[in-house]
């Protein structure tokens, strides 16, 4: 629970649904006041009590916009209230009063104005210790019965403020679970160059020579016969093999990945408030919280 000490004056205060409310400018022992502004009519007193948390150099209720509005509502009949029971008691004074003094006068032998009398009171009369004993006891009187009538509205407000409902946040932890994507592991496919001879025959042709001598016998004239030493070269083909290499497909490894769904259990620690309710003194003791279904202040009569 909230004390004196955390409370400073101008801090800003705010309902539990973050609506502000005003500023505090009067601190007590048990209590603490918001100015009065647009959302109050007048000074509304806060008990400690109704503290909620301290958050950033704001005070924060436990109550939200709706309540609080309620309150207000409630304040302002009050005081409507309030002033008609105000006049009437000071009507009633009034009344008391003059009806105190005309028994006094009349008793002392002085007129009686209700009656029309005007004749002026004797100069003795009005002296006497009686006259003045009289009056005296009438203001102490009157005096005594307005502050009973303040002291009845005083007490009257304060019950009122007690009896308002103070909300008591219980809290409790719930898990939500998100997913996401990690690498569970791999999958790694190697491959190796390996080096192996290939044998390929290849037929290939070439030119071969043959040399034939024949003999002529006719005597066929010659012409042109130049009688020198000269080289004939008769070229000789053959094939050769020119080895080039070329890259085909061999084949294909396909790796194909699958979806498996599996359920996992996943087990965490979750905290929540428990609310002990214990009373103390001759009150009526509540219900309370964590009562069982079958609990006998729980049945209807």
């Amino acid at each position: 629970m909230f004390q004196r000490k955390d409370v400073r004056e101008g801090m800003a205060v705010r309902s539990i649904d973050n609506e502000k409310l005003g500023k505090v400018f009067a601190i007590g022992d048990d209590a603490f006041h918001i100015e009065r502004g647009l959302f109050f009519p007048k000074d509304y007193r806060v008990a400690f009590s109704e503290v909620s948390e301290i958050r950033d150099g704001e005070v924060i209720l436990n109550r939200g916009k709706e309540a609080l509005q309620q309150v207000s509502d409630a304040e302002r009949t009050k005081g409507a209230a309030g002033t008609g029971v105000a006049a009437g008691a000071m009507g009633m004074a009034s009344e008391r009063t003059t009806t105190t003094t005309k028994e006094t006068r009349v008793r002392n032998g002085g007129p009686d104005i209700s009656r029309g009398s005007v004749t002026p009171l004797p100069t003795a009369n009005l002296g006497t210790d009686t006259n003045y004993t009289a009056n005296m006891r009438g203001d102490t009187d009157l005096r005594r019965t307005d502050a009973r009538l303040e002291t009845d509205k005083r007490l009257d407000k304060d019950m009122r403020r007690d009896t308002e409902d103070i909300l008591i946040p219980v809290h409790r932890e719930k898990l939500s679970v998100a997913k996401r994507d990690t690498q569970a592991g791999e999958l790694r496919v190697h491959k190796d160059v390996v080096e192996e001879e290939e044998m390929v025959k290849v037929p290939l042709r070439h030119e071969r020579v043959t040399v034939e001598r024949r003999a002529v016998t006719s005597d066929r004239p010659v012409t042109g016969a130049t009688y020198k030493d000269e080289t004939i070269v008769v070229p000789l083909h053959a094939e050769e093999v020119d080895i080039t290499k070329r890259t085909v497909l061999d084949e294909e490894v396909v790796i194909h990945k699958d979806v498996v769904e599996e359920e996992r259990r996943i087990t965490e620690k979750v905290r929540h408030e428990n609310v002990d309710i214990r009373t103390e003194g001759e009150v009526d003791a509540p219900r309370t919280l964590n009562a069982t279904p079958d609990d006998p202040s729980l049945r209807r009569s």
